[in-house]
């Protein structure tokens, strides 16, 4: 006999860790907050180009526009082919994966968006840095992502260097799970 199931129609959960995580994880939506501007980290001018450059932004700017979904999904990263602690940056309007420019390991060098290949600097990982920030460190490089110079303004890039307790190095990320329409859920007996 087959398990119910009960239709869900789309709407949107706060990630939890009580969701089962390959659903959570493969679903998941998130924005990726500099702790010192609080902006976020975005595609600039939502290009769909390998090589467009990721930047700060204030979030969500476009956010009660309802046409421009595509650039309020320019705010939005998902975490894809995660491999232990490592996993790419995939960012939702595009569907490329954040990455250190030309692989390389020099101090700010740009990071950019482009294909989503199997190579280690499209890799990330989270590393705590406290107070519920995070430090995003290239699997390449060993570097962190940071907001380069330290900038406030918007369309400040984003860029890799040495790995500091400095605040426009760290990360607020934040996230949501989207159900799509229908999902089937089984439902216990």
């Amino acid at each position: 006999m087959k398990a119910p199931a009960l239709q869900v129609s789309a709407f949107l959960i706060s990630f939890s860790a009580g969701l089962a995580p390959n659903l959570a994880e493969a679903q998941a939506r998130y924005e990726l907050k500099a702790a010192h501007s609080n902006k976020c980290a975005h595609v600039q001018a939502a290009s769909q180009d390998n090589g467009g450059r990721i930047s700060q932004w204030t979030c969500n700017a476009n956010q009660f526009d309802r046409v421009d979904t595509v650039r309020r999904d320019y705010f939005k990263w998902k975490k894809v082919n995660a491999r232990g602690e490592w996993f790419k940056l995939q960012a939702v309007h595009s569907n490329k994966c954040a990455q250190v420019s030309g692989a390389s390991h020099q101090n700010g060098m740009p990071i950019t968006q482009w294909d989503c290949v199997n190579q280690a600097n499209v890799y990330w990982k989270q590393a705590p840095a406290g107070n519920g920030l995070y430090y995003l460190v290239n699997r390449a490089s060993g570097k962190c992502m940071h907001v380069h110079g330290g900038g406030n303004e918007n369309a400040a890039n984003i860029t890799q260097w040495e790995c500091m307790n400095q605040p426009h190095m760290k990360w607020r990320v934040s996230g949501s799970v989207r159900l799509s329409e229908p999902n089937l859920i089984p439902v216990q007996e």
